[in-house]
């Protein structure tokens, strides 16, 4: 089953860069044939409010209901409609003491009640107030583009956040910066196009005219700012150049603090984006050694007769401890990427490993028949098999594996990246997945195996090419409240040096340490990560280690932003791997022991709960 929402965004896509495609149409109507409305979210005992008229008194009165996120064919649907509750109503309209008392049975009561459910597109939708009063329930009221306002929706049992954060899935919002308690839809579009000119510095006469004429503006060659995160960000903090990467932050910065001063944040949690008023007295770091690599003798031990594994988890503990021996990576990584399930048998792979060599073949000859005519008309097919070329033959050419002229490793990795274009036609390919890519192609030696455990890596860090980079910040962000809680000197240092956004580790975060330790190291370290022990954010944790290490050099030399990004640029290949994930460890652990004073956004970060216990047995 297709999800309504993917094929509705789909065909968004389809008509913002086809304009004058009737295909598109064709293709979306087919397309909706196939899947039926799903229901993503419903949310029970929320009310709407109407009157009882009486003969001598008119009594408020709400009345219960459901409120429903529903994927249909043409749209995504916020949808409200009474639920009967045996006759009985919420009375009293002050929203604090509330009482039961009989509902008018009736044909007409039961007409009423039903005349105020509504659905309504969420594209159809300007914005909606939200109010949580300090006594009583939270409402919501929804807004049309027209102007027109839908019946308040009292959340009577809580869920408020829960409703919101499901929305955000399918919206984009914002806080009006000029009413509290309203909450714009914004188009994602002009969003992302008003931080393309807020960051490169574009005259403000082109945002005025991409606005007005989007389609007319594109079609003079100014339409191309929608690629300014991979094009820009990303290409100039993965830079080893500190100068070009320091700009580029700086502006990041302005950027951002105009949108908090202009809007703020809709935050869902109270305790997000915390302040430490003091500083946590933790315990002591336990003292954590690295183990053995995982052998094959052990790994087979761990089989049943048909392949399938008894304990994938003790597995995993070992891996964590001390990875894997080589010749077991290329059977391993699958399973610790979730390309094979552990609970099939040899059997099943070997049926699943056929399909999967069907399908690569399948889209890489979709891409390989476009010809060169076809091409000079598909700028956005083009413009991604130029970047690919572009990075594949800068990328690991010390490695014996791909050096040298005409290696056919490097035509290889070019072919895996623009079959996973036609693979994931959203995302396509962004500078940095080729990082990604070349360990899993040294280990599975194999075109088809690496496409699909690169296809697989990319489930865990798509995030960190989407174009919005809502993910990297919020990254960054975990980051900095975990430094904050960890060492709060240097993060006082860091924020005193303008440097707390933490953009001096984008590069780390963003492919996963790979331009920091050796190509060795680096399968070492991905498989321990993939894991997911202690805590899916360990990756975070590794970032703290490290910082920690460097915090006395950082501050006795008086390091600002520049000399900040040139010294952990410098680090590169010098930071001891085994070191640094036994201090991660510790780290973990002794949070995990503080748990109880420690704000609750730290724990969810950390994932705290039963995953220190299981490390240490």
């Amino acid at each position: 089953m297709i999800p309504a929402y993917l094929i509705y965004r789909h065909y968004q896509k389809k008509k913002q860069h086809s304009a004058m495609d009737s295909i598109a149409s064709n293709e979306f109507s087919y397309l909706t044939s196939l899947i039926n409305d799903r229901e993503t979210f419903g949310l029970q005992g929320v009310a709407a409010k109407r009157f009882l008229q009486g003969e001598e008194t008119s009594d408020e009165c709400f009345i219960n209901g459901k409120l429903s996120l529903v994927e249909k064919a043409n749209g995504v649907m916020i949808e409200w409609c009474p639920v009967e509750e045996d006759g009985w109503v919420l009375t009293n309209g002050d929203d604090v003491d509330t009482s039961l008392s009989r509902s008018p049975d009736s044909a007409d009561s039961r007409r009423e009640n039903n005349s105020m459910k509504f659905s309504v597109d969420i594209k159809d939708l300007r914005s909606f107030q939200c109010v949580e009063p300090k006594r009583g329930c939270p409402w919501i009221r929804f807004i049309s583009k027209d102007g027109s306002g839908y019946i308040p929706l009292y959340f009577r049992q809580g869920g408020i956040s829960s409703f919101i954060e499901y929305l955000q899935r399918y919206a984009s919002l914002k806080r009006s910066a000029r009413e509290a308690n309203l909450v714009l839809f914004t188009d994602e579009r002009i969003e992302a196009l008003e931080q393309s000119v807020s960051i490169l510095n574009l005259n403000s006469d082109f945002f005025s005219r991409m606005v007005a004429q989007p389609y007319a503006t594109a079609m003079t060659g100014l339409g191309k700012v929608a690629g300014f995160v991979q094009d820009q960000v990303i290409s100039s903090l993965l830079d080893s150049d500190p100068a070009s990467a320091e700009e580029q932050i700086k502006a990041m910065r302005e950027l951002r603090e105009q949108e908090e001063e202009a809007a703020g944040r809709l935050r869902l949690h109270n305790d997000a984006g915390f302040e430490l008023v003091t500083q946590l007295d933790l315990p002591q770091r336990p003292e954590f050694s690295r183990e053995k690599p995982l052998t094959d003798d052990v790994w087979k031990w761990h089989k049943n007769a048909d392949g399938s594994f008894k304990d994938m988890h003790s597995l995993k503990v070992l891996i964590f401890r001390g990875g894997l021996t080589p010749s077991l990576r290329k059977e391993a990584w699958k399973y610790l990427l979730g390309i094979y399930d552990c609970n099939k048998s040899a059997a099943d792979n070997i049926a699943l490993k056929k399909k999967q060599e069907e399908d690569y073949f399948r889209m890489k000859l979709q891409w390989k028949t476009i010809s060169a005519d076809q091409e000079s008309r598909f700028s956005g097919f083009a413009a991604r098999k130029a970047q690919i070329d572009k990075d594949v033959v800068r990328t690991d050419r010390t490695h014996s594996f791909f050096g040298g002229n005409d290696n056919v490793n490097v035509n290889m990795l070019s072919d895996i990246l623009m079959t996973y274009c036609m693979y994931n036609f959203d995302l396509g390919y962004v500078q940095g997945m080729s990082d990604y890519l070349s360990p899993l192609l040294v280990v599975m030696q194999n075109e088809v195996d690496a496409f699909w455990a690169f296809v697989a890596l990319m489930e865990r860090v798509h995030g960190n090419f989407e174009m919005d980079q809502v993910i990297m910040k919020k990254q960054l962000m975990d980051l900095r409240d975990l430094l904050m809680v960890v060492n709060p000197k240097l993060a006082n240092y860091l924020e005193s040096h303008q440097s707390d956004d933490m953009y001096f580790c984008f590069r780390w975060v963003l492919v996963s340490f790979k331009r920091e330790f050796s190509f060795d190291d680096i399968m070492k370290l991905w498989e321990v990560l993939w894991t997911d022990l202690p805590c899916a954010n360990f990756h975070l944790l590794i970032c703290v280690a490290i910082l920690d290490k460097q915090m006395n050099y950082i501050i006795e030399n008086k390091f600002g932003l520049t000399e900040i990004l040139k010294h952990v640029n410098d680090l590169s290949m010098n930071i001891d791997l085994d070191e640094t994930l036994t201090s991660a460890e510790a780290i973990f652990h002794q949070l995990a022991a503080s748990q109880d004073k420690l704000p609750k956004h730290v724990c969810n970060i950390l994932s705290l709960g039963g995953t220190c216990e299981e490390i240490q047995q």
